[in-house]
């Protein structure tokens, strides 16, 4: 009797460990602007993309709004164009880049995420067309009002990767295949 209630206590000790450690693993993300459009917002991302940025030390005040965005951050990289900052970092072990306006509004967030994290029927259509291949990397890529997924997969036993952008609906966007 005295064994089952000191294996109740461990029991209930380790699920709210868990319960815990699941609680302060989440990062909630800041709002995207909603200042501009998808479209142009999906603009200012791709020519910054193509810009030649540089690193940057941010002004004071985009520095704190980036802290207050992700208090829980570190390894953190700045780089700009003039127009858009992005910021590489870390948070519990998992990438993360954001990218702001000029102004500090919120464009793009994209962070990796786990396996598990991706919705099913995300995980479905990616599985359901290319059967054989694994996943390797998940970016999840909040972009305005639209969440897309950047999925790396590779094929066991031979060098073929494919990488897809499917949209939250589980329409695939994008597909490349090295073989």
């Amino acid at each position: 009797m005295k064994s089952v209630k000191i294996l109740s206590v461990i029991a209930i000790s380790v699920i709210t460990g868990c319960i815990l450690f699941a609680q302060t693993a989440t990062q909630t993300n800041p709002a995207i602007s909603t200042r501009y459009s998808n479209e142009e917002i999906a603009e200012m991302i791709e020519k910054y993309k193509r810009s030649h940025s540089h690193d940057v030390i941010p002004s004071a005040e985009l520095q704190q709004k980036f802290k207050t965005d992700f208090p829980k951050s570190y390894d953190i990289e700045w780089e700009t164009d003039g127009n858009i900052y992005e910021v590489e970092f870390d948070i519990k072990f998992k990438d993360y880049k954001i990218y702001y306006d000029s102004e500090g509004n919120v464009l793009m967030i994209v962070q990796e995420i786990f396996r598990s994290e991706l919705p099913a029927i995300v995980k479905n259509a990616a599985e359901t067309k290319y059967p054989k291949y694994s996943f390797e990397d998940i970016d999840k890529i909040s972009r305005g009002s639209e969440i897309f997924y950047k999925i790396e997969m590779e094929r066991s036993f031979s060098d073929s990767e494919v990488k897809l952008l499917v949209k939250s609906d589980g329409s695939i966007l994008e597909e490349n295949i090295d073989y």
